[in-house]
């Protein structure tokens, strides 16, 4: 039984590393100076979010705000 729950508890927890993973290969554009830059799969996590923008701290302007995440086309 035990063996079950840490099973489920690991494909969950892959599954979000994998997901973040593959968000953090798209490039998110700033509002401020239109400039797109990557972000750590990490920040994809602890980021606050709604759809697909996130708000972030933009390398570039320094400014913090919401970044909108731009998919391959």
């Amino acid at each position: 039984m035990y063996c079950f729950i840490i099973l489920i508890f690991i494909s969950v927890a892959v599954s979000v590393v994998l997901i973040a993973k593959n968000i953090a290969s798209h490039k998110f554009k700033c509002r401020h100076c239109s400039n797109e830059f990557h972000i750590n799969w990490v920040r994809v996590l602890i980021t606050e979010h709604s759809d697909n923008e996130y708000r972030l701290l933009c390398p570039f302007c320094k400014t913090k705000d919401w970044c909108t995440e731009q998919k391959y086309k």
